[in-house]
């Protein structure tokens, strides 16, 4: 059987698919948006690690586009009172069943506008009712907790971006170019990342069993990630507490409730949040016994050397590695992590359904 850990290493191989099929998959984006030099607004609208891919894509999306980029979650978006005519309305949802997300593609249709699907699915509710899907190129993801999916995601989203910078002028066909190749060698760096985490892991794994909750922070394109890590924590393992902040805000009041049975793990490019991730790692391995930082300067023997290969694509080198902690929690505490169509209903599904299409 296909485990979650396999699952994880093929987000590289994903993403060769994704890097490929770059212009292919954005040219019926291009036909049905006519001219896009009057573009000059991305709105990402998605829940749960399809919001989270967002905002790991926002940066370079609006880098390469020329055009201000915002990720709405549905509900927050549904209560828009100003939208634009010169705006790019993207729908993100892996199955495509996300209901809330799809009665904003509806909404946003009936006011005229063009509504663009990203799914992984070309006959979702969601795909189908849009007038356009973008396939993120999984095929199908056996287990429910994204990773494949959520890598793909990110960097479906940064082609879009990048086509549209190409169309507008904004970028030309080097520099196009330039940025494919760039995608290439963050994506195959991936598997090594794999690698070191779960060789970090095992040297930690005590340390972090015993953990009430771990804390993720991260800046940038490296939110997305920290949030996305947290929420894997929650998911997978069911076992501990976690939560993902902003780099500089979670230093304003989150720190002060911490206590020994916690523990800060920074995703750190090495540059410009690196001063927080210094100072708050520091703070958690001597105050509270354990903290861990993940970048390329290293405080101690704790902590994951991850080195970026790339400037733009950095949220799917280390993606792997929160994916990595999350998978490995449970199996140090015997929980199974099954393939969707072998797992029993959480208790939650007799109270709600977000995904029904």
């Amino acid at each position: 059987m296909t485990t979650m850990l396999d699952c994880i290493r093929k987000g590289a191989l994903v993403g060769h698919i994704v890097l490929d099929k770059a212009k292919e998959n954005t040219d019926a984006m291009v036909k049905i948006l006519g001219d896009l030099k009057e573009i000059d607004k991305i709105y990402l609208i998605a829940s749960g690690s399809s919001f989270n891919a967002a905002n790991c894509a926002v940066r370079f999306m609006e880098k390469v586009s020329g055009c201000e980029v915002f990720a709405y979650q549905p509900n927050t978006f549904s209560k828009k009172s100003v939208y634009q005519s010169d705006a790019v309305y993207l729908f993100i949802s892996q199955t495509g069943t996300s209901s809330l997300v799809k009665e904003q593609v509806l909404k946003v249709k009936e006011m005229g506008y063009k509504t663009i699907s990203v799914t992984d699915d070309s006959e979702s509710p969601i795909a189908k009712a849009s007038d356009l899907n973008i396939s993120i190129e999984v095929g199908g993801e056996e287990y429910g907790f994204r990773t494949e999916g959520f890598d793909a995601t990110i960097l479906t989203l940064q082609m879009i971006g990048l086509r549209i910078g190409l169309e507008k002028g904004k970028i030309d066909e080097e520099a196009y170019a330039s940025y494919i190749a760039e995608g290439y060698k963050a994506v195959d760096h991936m598997p090594q990342v794999v690698d070191d985490a779960l060789k970090w892991f095992e040297e930690n794994k005590e340390d972090l069993q015993s953990l009430r909750s771990l804390l993720y922070y991260g800046g940038g394109e490296l939110y997305g990630i920290a949030v996305e890590g947290a929420l894997k924590l929650l998911e997978v393992p069911k076992l501990y507490l976690s939560f993902g902040f902003e780099a500089e805000d979670g230093i304003h009041g989150p720190c002060y409730a911490f206590n020994e049975n916690d523990a800060i793990l920074f995703l750190s490019d090495g540059k410009k949040d690196d001063v927080y991730a210094r100072s708050m790692v520091s703070f958690s391995k001597n105050e509270l016994g354990r903290g861990y930082y993940f970048g390329p300067n290293t405080i101690d023997e704790k902590d994951l050397k991850i080195t970026p290969v790339s400037e733009n694509f950095i949220a799917l080198e280390y993606a792997p590695a929160v994916q990595v902690i999350s998978y490995m929690m449970a199996i140090i505490n015997n929980v199974e992590v099954l393939p969707m169509d072998k797992r029993v209903p959480h208790v939650s599904s007799k109270y709600f359904q977000t995904h029904n299409g």
